[in-house]
This record gives structure tokens, sequence and C-alpha cells, in this order.
């Protein structure tokens, strides 16, 4: 059908990108580029103009060159030479002009302007980027052939697998439209949708056609799927398929279904005509509804059948979108599946026998009618028997194992008895091709290797390859499903988990059976996702290309686990034994210089078993026009406090590790071409990270154009700053990926995966001395490669809303519980950190109860072994978590895990046993647990490691019935009370008064009360919200006086005005203090999670402005946690207080050192109980921060105990 180009139209318009302001100084000159924000035609001019303002006392010479990229043209394409008058500008014409092949997307147009000003050569460069709307350019792919498919008779086929078809769209005024055979898409005029996917309706997942009839512009009408056909003769011939209309959104009518109908036309008959309806049914119905046509009197003929949808008797295509699920033609009596399970006694054959604990596992096989596709393979032990039906295959689109699939069969023939190996040959559209399926039995595990061999020649977009492979469904439900860096979950739902390092990090898995065996499955390259379907019984890894897929049975998952560490082949990277162990400050915010200072103050508290990961620096804003990035960027600082700051650390035997990142491209960065970006199968380029500060949207790099720019950076950032480790964001988060080149050359995960490695591993051997590699959140496939990452151990539960609602597994089950999975396979060989971002680990929690420093947090760090993880260089919390985890962490590093159980089948109480006999108790529960002699509250921990100096042993327990924490290990002793103290900023806001001003206007004020000053000034934030807390406006003001002056009550106001848009709905007030150094502060009160205090609503109403307070809070139950009464409590090693300190041995003396910020307290010490032999003191000396001794303080004994009244503010005391 004949195109005719719209006209071009420049838009005056903003694009919905903003990017920086296409505008630069240098000098007294500032270059702005003025031009459209969208173009919707190639190969028309288009004006571009490039001011210059000179804002100096003396003219200014130089020239302008405009630059774009690929296919575009500007003109003049030479530099072009100009004046500008002091106080004056000038505006230069230019032409832009969009080249073929010009994608729908961003552009750069580069102006580069050069010029001499007070004896200086200096140069300005502006950038606009504009987007292109235009046609999706048609790919260069081979045409699919309009052949009929030869239907054999006595089969079953699934049409919507079959290569030719074709849509027509059937405006009721206009002419038809015939697409291409093979398309699918929306049709551009009409709107009409044609695609072959899936649908999910009430019912279940179903593959099939996706459809809506043409709709755009008043342009109604029928839409028909048209197969070219050959049927046998002879009958009878059904086409059965399940009928669904999509449920309409909240914010959408209903529509009123759509008319199935079925007809045909001789094959040779004119296009577009519509032939007799042969079957008719109409469905409104938002759940599949089965339908069955009988074609029997079409046996034997040549026909086009056609599959039409039709919005119905009224013509309403109104939200008529729809499925054609599953269309099946049967001809005549298809062979009956094999039974599954097998029945008993059915002949099987012994692939071999597992030793495992528990005893030997016999490995069997039921022969299937499609090799080894549909046959089923069991395990037997100890009389009970578990077996999955078979290994499910996708190539070139169609489902191998299904009977039904247009790709036949030729032949499944034994290449070999052991290993066991079986030839599929395979007739596909394409040609033939072989896919070759491998059983050993070795290890304590089956393995299944799959490859594809004689397949035919690749074609631009078109790859014959192992698109998905899993294992068939399973003959028990399984009750308990393990994954990721560590989920279980109990009786789960049906649910899809992609594989990443925030959900699917683990490439293997662990499901226990209803009937007592567990198997753990892994995969040894990127896998795609875990599908669990139980009421198909379905439980797998679906992965695709050249795999070995490993099944282990045994009595737990956990054993498996085990077997599956020492069977995968995986070894660390030559930098784990610098990285594992190491705390963690995980800096995203600050200046350089306020920041090293921090750290140092950090290191002299004896932070220094420590990795410090910097993100926020690059040359242009935090990931922005990646990957232009060096030099540091200048608003944080100089170069020589960014260079400063790394030296801080390398002085203290700190790592530091500075953020890059190879995902994201931006359009407006230097080199920038598609040339160079990854795209999608349907010829689209990929979009990456859309960065909300500039508003810039980024496109995902193509694997292959990587490396140069990676080395150029590493180099400068090398000589610039001498990192001692590196981070590179995203390349644990995502998974490695397929992708496709502009021209359609195809690029498989493996590769990816494998490139990122490699470059991972080149960073390290330029940096030197193994430095370690570091990414985000942490998948397994990098292993060998990367070192560690920055765990992000999300929860299994319902979304709160908010910027991290996609930040848990929203998953349907009885119950769940974070587990240490990943850890029992990879600890020792991989360093992950922490428990997550705390934004991601809270997702809408209170962060005071879940957040970084609470103890729900650290317990999952000790579940785990993980190194803690904080957000700042320095704080209370900082140090505390340093005091409590470093030695036990460090204990842990690099061993591996020897055990797991729940204790008494309860998923909240956990206890894990590692090498050595090390032991560690978690209760994740809602009650108090008491294990071992002690009381552990919900999220406590108690653990003991042995190790060659003495055994470390730490918790948080119930002591004296407080909730307290206390490590001990031979370097240190350290124990917490837990005053009403920290970093919390001991402020409260209420609202005063709500003043009403007339019309939407109100003056609100806040009461602020401060029990002190705080340590740095803030500023007021107030956001007026719905309920899922977004943003619908804002009253921010700067209080009356300074912050750091606070004491007793002070009143903020501020005037505001509801914008007209909200309505009369309430507008909730959600108040706090921010930093203009980042960060908000931690506020008493009823905290949103996001250090946002509720304070009510407010709603605009006829007579004005109206307050409702928010309701009573209920007890905080942060403050359960603490110890506001300043009891004393008695801790292991001899030492009872009421405070919080560590206690170590420095040249023969006992050294207190008080956490940061520590109000007074008292200090008892049983000096024999002591876990040092030490001469008792006679007096105690306070220290300064450099070890100074700064007075002599009376010490006080009394029965045995040596009593320290530790002052405000003092930084340590030696006894001696």
């Amino acid at each position: 059908m004949a195109r005719i180009a719209p006209p071009f139209v420049l838009l005056s318009a903003l694009s919905a990108f903003a990017f920086h302001p296409p505008a630069d100084t240098a000098g007294p000159l500032t270059a702005r580029i003025e031009g459209p924000a969208e173009v919707t035609q190639v190969e028309a001019p288009q004006a571009v103009h490039v001011l210059l303002g000179n804002q100096g006392d003396a003219p200014v010479r130089g020239t302008v060159r405009l630059a774009v990229i690929d296919t575009w043209k500007a003109a003049p394409d030479q530099p072009v030479p100009f004046e500008v008058s002091p106080r004056a500008t000038i505006r230069l014409a230019f032409t832009v002009t969009a080249g073929p092949g010009t994608l729908s997307a961003l552009y750069p147009i580069h102006a580069f302007v050069e010029f001499e000003a007070g004896g200086r050569r200096l140069s300005a460069h502006p950038i606009l980027v504009l987007e292109t709307k235009l046609p999706h350019p048609p790919r260069l792919v081979a045409p699919v052939a309009w052949a009929p498919a030869a239907i054999p008779a006595d089969s079953a086929t699934a049409l919507w697998r079959l290569p030719a078809h074709r849509a027509l769209v059937l405006p009721f005024r206009g002419s038809a439209i015939a697409m291409p055979a093979g398309w699918t898409g929306s049709e551009e005029g009409t709107r009409a949708l044609y695609q072959r996917t899936g649908g999910s309706v009430r019912g279940g997942f179903r593959e099939g056609w996706a459809v809506h009839p043409p709709w755009f512009e008043g342009r109604a009408g029928t839409i028909v799927a048209e197969i070219p056909l050959r049927l046998p003769p002879g009958g009878p011939i059904r086409l059965r398929f399940a009928g669904a209309v999509r449920e309409s959104g909240p914010a959408e009518p209903r529509g009123d279904g759509l008319t199935y109908r079925i007809r045909a036309v001789p094959l040779d008959a004119p296009d577009g005509r519509l032939g007799d309806v042969l079957f008719e049914r109409h469905i409104d119905a938002r759940a599949w509804t089965e339908a069955e046509a009988d074609l029997s009197a079409l046996a034997g003929k040549a026909v086009r059948l056609q599959l039409e949808s039709h919005p119905g008797p009224k013509n309403d295509t109104t939200c008529d979108s729809g499925w054609w699920g599953e269309p099946t033609l049967i001809a005549g009596t298809p062979p009956e599946p094999p039974a599954f399970p097998p029945p008993a006694g059915a002949p099987s054959r012994l692939l071999g026998i597992l030793d495992r604990p528990g005893g030997p596992v016999e490995v069997r096989l039921w022969t299937g009618r499609r090799g080894l596709l549909d046959a089923p393979i069991g395990f037997v032990a100890g009389g009970k028997r578990l077996c999955f039906q078979g290994f499910p295959a996708r190539v070139l689109g169609d489902a191998l194992e299904d009977p039904r699939s247009p790709a036949v069969l030729l032949e499944s023939k034994e290449e070999s008895a052991s290993p066991l190996r079986i030839r599929h040959r395979f007739q596909a559209s394409r040609g033939t091709f072989d896919l070759v399926g491998e059983l050993r039995c070795d290890g304590g595990a089956l393995r299944a290797s799959f490859r594809l061999e004689n397949a035919p020649p690749a074609r631009p977009w078109d790859v014959a390859r192992i698109e998905d492979l899993a294992a068939g469904p399973w003959s028990q439900k399984a009750v308990r499903v393990y994954a990721g860096a560590g989920n279980v979950l109990l009786d789960p739902g049906a649910f899809d988990l992609n594989f990443d390092g925030h959900r699917l990090a683990s490439s293997f898995v662990g499901f226990d059976f209803a009937e007592g065996l567990s198997i753990v499955q892994g995969v040894d390259v990127p896998p795609d996702r875990l599908v669990v379907k139980p009421e198909a019984r379905r439980y797998t890894l679906h992965t695709p290309h050249a795999q070995t897929l490993t099944f282990i049975p045994g009595p737990d998952v956990w054993s498996g686990a085990r077997t599956w560490r020492d069977a995968n082949g995986l070894k660390a990277a030559r930098g784990v034994p610098k990285l594992a162990g190491r705390f963690v400050f995980d800096l995203w915010g600050g200046r350089y210089g306020a920041s090293a200072e921090a750290l140092r103050k950090a290191f002299r508290y004896g932070l220094t078993d420590a990795c410090v990961v910097w993100h926020n620096w690059q040359r242009w804003g935090y990931d922005y026009r990646l990957p232009d990035i060096w030099p540091p960027n200048p608003h944080m600082g100089t170069l020589a406090e960014f260079q400063d700051l790394a030296k801080a650390c390398r002085d203290a035997g700190v790592l530091f590790a500075p953020h890059d990142n190879y995902i994201d491209y931006y359009p407006d960065a230097e080199g920038y071409s598609y040339d160079k970006i990854a795209f999608s199968p349907d010829g689209r380029p990929v979009r990456a990270w859309f960065n909300p500060g500039p508003k810039a949207q980024s496109y995902r790099w193509s694997t292959d154009c990587i490396r140069p720019v990676l080395e150029k950076n590493v180099r400068l950032i090398q000589e610039g700053c001498a990192p001692t480790a590196y981070f590179i964001d995203v390349w644990s988060s995502i998974g490695p990926y397929d992708s496709w080149t502009r021209d359609g050359r195809f690029i498989d995960a493996v590769t990816t995966r494998n490139a990122w490695g490699e470059m991972f591993a080149w960073i390290r051997q330029t940096l030197g001395n193994d430095a370690p590699q570091i990414s985000e959140s942490g998948h397994d496939q990098l292993i060998g490669w990367l070192d560690g990452a920055q765990t992000n151990h999300l929860r299994v539960g319902k979304s709160l809303g908010g910027d991290h609602a996609w930040a848990v597994w929203d998953i349907p089950c009885a119950d769940a519980e974070r587990v240490p999975w990943f850890d029992a396979a990879h600890h020792d060989r991989f360093a992950l950190h922490g428990a997550g971002y705390e934004g991601r680990y809270l997702a809408g929690l209170d962060p005071r109860l879940h957040g970084i420093y609470s103890d729900d947090y650290i317990v999952t760090e000790v579940l785990t072994g993980h190194p803690a993880m904080v957000p700042v260089p320095f704080g209370r919390e900082v140090v505390r978590k340093y005091w409590l985890l470093r030695d036990p962490m460090r204990a842990l590093a690099l061993k591996r895990m020897s055990g797991f159980a729940f204790e008494g089948g309860d998923l909240h109480r956990q206890t894990v046993r590692w090498d050595g006999g090390g032991e560690v108790r978690v209760n994740r529960g809602e009650k108090d647990w008491t294990a071992g002699g002690r009381t552990l509250p919900p999220y406590g921990f108690h653990l003991r490691i042995p190790s060659a100096d003495g055994a470390v042993e730490a918790a948080i327990e119930r002591r004296d019935g407080v909730i307290v924490d206390w490590c001990r290990s031979p370097r240190q002793l350290f124990v917490n009370a837990r005053p009403a103290a920290g970093d919390r900023a001991n402020v409260q806001v209420v609202v005063e008064s709500v003043k009403p001003l007339g019309g939407r206007a109100f003056e609100l004020a806040l009461k602020w009360t401060a029990a002190a000053p705080l340590p740095e000034a803030m500023n007021v934030f107030v956001h007026f919200t719905d309920a899922r807390g977004e943003i619908l406006f804002q009253g921010d003001h700067a209080p009356p006086r300074p912050t750091t002056t606070w004491s007793g009550v002070v009143t903020s106001t501020a005037r505001v005005t509801i914008p007209d848009g909200i309505g009369a709905a309430p507008a909730e007030i959600r108040a706090g203090l921010w930093s203009p150094a980042g960060g908000r502060a931690a506020l008493d009160g009823q905290d949103d999670g996001t250090h946002r205090i509720r304070l009510g609503t407010v709603a605009a109403k006829a007579g004005g402005v109206v307050y409702t307070p928010p309701p009573p809070a209920a007890a905080d139950p942060a403050l359960a946690r603490m110890n506001p009464e300043k009891k004393a409590v008695s801790f292991p090693g001899g030492v009872t207080t009421d405070g919080a300190a560590r206690l170590d041995v420095e040249n023969g003396a006992l050294r207190v050192t008080p956490l940061p910020a520590s109000p007074a307290f008292t200090l008892r010490i049983a000096w024999a109980d002591l876990p040092w032999k030490l001469a008792e003191p006679s007096q105690a000396e306070a220290l300064d921060e450099s070890g100074k001794a700064l007075k002599t303080v009376p010490l006080t004994k009394e029965k045995g105990e040596v009593a320290l009244a530790v002052e405000a503010g003092v930084f340590a005391y030696r006894l001696r």
C-alpha cells in the first residue's frame, strides 16, 4: 500500500526530554542553540540558530561549527567566522537535515565555538538534543514465503506459530489494508493491533494472537488474521481456541467485547475478500471462553483460513483489546500424549545413581514421543519418586516439545549410551536443524546439556538459536521455593521472576516438593527467568542458548546448594580476598573536601577495614552525559579535593572505588552514534536509564562498542586519582542480555556476560594490586571476573507504592522470609556487601525499624555473612555498625556455609552453620525466641565464630529486659545499652495552625521542638501528597533562624496555594528537614518511611482551606527497641553500663572509646572478667582524637569493679 510522508512539522513546544539547556559560557561569551524540539520528516532542512552573547568590554572574534551524527547533515558544514561587539548578541543561521535511516529517537546538535578573549584561546560547546518522531524504518529481513502449510492427517497444529500468516485491516469506510506476510504490530493509520503474543486473564496465560480492531481517527473496522493452509482429505477437522477481552483499567470505559468469526476463502481468491462465516460467537468475558468450530467441509482444500475480530453489533471499538488463545487446528485423531507421571511399573532406563545426603538416588528415564523433549525423567529414593516431563525448547519461535508445533520432528536418534546423547532433527520454515541433548550423572547431580547444530545460516535480524529451554512440569507440587539473593516462599501462587540482581540474582533455585524430596536446579549461562505455575506443577528456570542444566536431588535444598557450589566450576576473581570482609561506605552525596574530613574522622575511630564507594562525581553530574566523566564535577569540589579524598582512603589502608557506568550512553555525549547502541528484535534502539535530574534519556550501549571508551576513561581516572578499587554500575544488577546491532547482527547474552567480565578483569589488572571490582546488586553470572557487589536483598510482600514500589517481590504466598540462599553457594568466592540500598530495602517501610541502621537490616547482614554497609562517611550509627559487625564479618569472610535450618519448621527462626564451627541464630519472627540460653527479640541474633585467636561472639538480644547489642572478640569488646542518642535529629514537628487566606490559599505554621541545636544548617520541606505519598505540590521554606541555633520551640511559616487541578480532594502534609549537602534528617514522629513526618491533611472547600489533624499515633515501636530510661545493663566480658563504648587494649592499657555523640554515662568493669589479663588501673586519662592526654580522670573501685564516669564529648579514655 502506497504511503505519503506527512509534511514537515516544526514544534516550538518543549520535548518531554530536557537534558541540560543548550547553552554554554566561556569567558565573556555565552553560546546558545535555538532549534526544533521535534522533527517528523527526514531530508527536510530545518532552521537552527546559534546565538552568541558577549558580556565583555572588548569585541570577540572566532568561529562556529555545527556538528550532527550518523546520516544527518549540517549546513554550512565548515566553521563560520563571527565577531561580537561588546555587550552585544548576534544570531548565526544554520540548517540541519535528518538523513535517510534516521530513527525515532533522540539526536544531538553540537555547536563548537572557538574564540580568543583576553589573550586566551577559549571554547564553548552548547548541545541541543531534539526528538525525532518518524515511522519505524523497516528492517532488512528476508520476506516470509506466502505458501500454504500442509496439515497432516491425524494431527494438531498450532496456527499461531505458523510462519505464513498476515493481517487484513478492514475499515468500515475505506479500502482494505493487507499487511505483509509475517507482519505483526500496530497498523499506523488505523492503530489496528495484531501481535503474536500471549495473554493473561482469569484462567491463566495462553499463547496466541493479541488483537484490536481498527479505531483511530474514526476509521473503525474489523481485523482478520489470514493463514494459508492445505488441509488433508477426510475429517473431522476442527478449530479449537479460547477467546477473551482485556479488563479495562480504572480510568477506562468498559468495552463491549469482540465478535469472533471464522471464515475461509480459496487460496487463490483475490486479496481482501472475506469468505463465508463458518463460526461466530460474541465474547465479552474477561476470562478465557472455550470455543470449537467444525471445519470438516474444508477437508482436502487449499484455503486461506480467516480469523476475524469484529467490534460487535454496535461497531463500538472502545477498549476492544482481546486474544485468540492457542487456536489449534485438529485434523482426524491425533496421537494421545504420553502418560505423565509414568504409571507404576512402566519400563524405564537407569541413567545413574547419585550419592546424596540421605541415601542414594536413582535417576531414571521413560520413553517419550519427541526424544528428550517430552520424556519423563525421575528421581527415585527410599520408595519415593519425583519426575519432570522432559525439556520444553523453543527454536525459530517453535515449541519443539509440542506435537502441535509447525517444526516437524524428522527423527530423534541415540548417538551415545553413556552419557546418553540424542540428536533431534527438525524441519522448520527456515530449513533443518539439530537439537542435541546429552544427559549424564556425576558429582551428585544430573546434568542435561543442549546445543544447536547444523542450523540454517544466520541472517540479519534472524538467527536460529535455542530461544528458550526449561524443565517440563513436575509430578508433585512444590511447597517451598528458594531463589535470588535469598527468599523462601511457602505455597506460592503463580509468578515469573526475571533474572537480575534484584530478583533472580541466583542462577540456581530450590524446590521442596510435597512428598519429601527437594531439588536444586542450576544453569551455567544467564537464565531469563524463574517460572512458577503451581496449577500446572511448573517450577523451572527458563534459559536461552547452548547450556547445561543441573538437577540436584536431596533431602533438603541446602545440601543441594552445597553440591551446586562444588559442581558449578566457578572460582573467585583475584580481588575477592582483598575485598571480602570489608565494611563499606556507600556514598552518594556530599562535597569532596567535607567528605574526606568526615572519613578521616571515621578512620580515627578505627573504621579502616573498609572500602569507600564514591558514586556521585562525574563531570556533568551523576551518571549524566556518559561516558564523558573526567575530570570530576567541579560543583562538588576541586580536582585537588577529589584527589585528597582518594588519598585519605589510601593513607588509611581503605579501598577507594569511584563509580562508573557503561550501560547508559547519552545522546549529547562525545562520539554518540546509533551504530554504538543496542537494538531490540524489532529494530528499535533500546532505551536505558531516564535520568530524572536533567530529564535526560539514555540508550543502552552495544556490547561490542564499549571497551575502547572504558579503557580511555579508566586510564584517565587512574592517572587522576589512583583508585584502589573500581565500581561499575548496573552490570551485576541487570542480567546479561541478548541484543542486536543496528545492521541486525545478533549478540547473545553469553557474549555480553563474557565481554563485561573481561573488562572487569582488564580494569583490575590495569589498576594493579588485584584492585577489587564492584558492581550493583550482584547476580552470580559474573563470578570469576567480578569480585563483589552492593547487595539488594529485597523482601517478599505487597507493594506499598512510592518511588520504590517496584522494590519488593509482590508474589502471592502463604508466608515468606529472607534466607541466605545466594551465600549458601557463593559466599567464599563473591563478596556481597550489606543488605541493600536503604530505599530499596525499605520499599515504603519505616526507616527507623527497617532502615540501614535498623535491627532488621543488621540481622539480614548477619544472616548472610555480609560486611556491613552505611550511606554516610561518619556518624554515631556508622561507628556502631562497624564496632558491632566488623569482627564477626571479618571472621566469616571467605568461609563456606556448612548448614542451615528452620528451627521448628518456622521460616522466621533460622540457624546458619559455617565451616570451622561457626553458628548464627537469627530471629526474624514477631515474638521473642529463647535459644541457647539467650532471648532473641524480633530482629535479634546471636553468633559465635571460632578463630585461631579466640572466638568472636556478638548479639542483638534482650538482656535485663532491654534490647541491646554487643560484640566480643580477641581484639575488642563493644557494648551498647542503647541510650536514647544517635544520628536522629531529636526534633519533633506538629502543625501549629492553618490559617485560610481566601480561596485556595492558606498560611501553614509548623511548630518545631528541638532538644539541642542541629549539627548542620538545614531547610524545611513540606510535601503535600496523595494517599500513596506522591507529591502534588509543595510548601518548602527557610527556617526563621539557622537550625544550628535551634533549642526548644521554633515556629516556621509558609504561604501555600492549593493548585486548581487538585480539586477538593484532601492532600496529606508530610514535612521534614533536608540538607543542601544531601539527605533528610531523621525526626521523631509518624515517619512515612522516607524521613517525612505525617501531619494531617488540607483540602480546598467552599469556605476556604480546611485542615484535618492526623489520627493519634500509636506507641512508638522504634522507642521500644531503645533504652530511654538509661537502665544499666550487664554484658558479657564483665562490663555493666547505661551507655555505649568500645574497649580494647593499647600498649598494655585498656582504652575505652564511647560512641560518638554519647551523652554522659557510667561504665563499671569487673576487671577480672575482662577478655584480657591487664593490671588493674589506678587512673584514667581523657584523650583527644590524636591520642593526646587532655586530663586525668578519677576511677571508683568497689567489690572488684572499676567504675568510670564517661563525660559527653570525650573521644576516649586510657585506663592504667
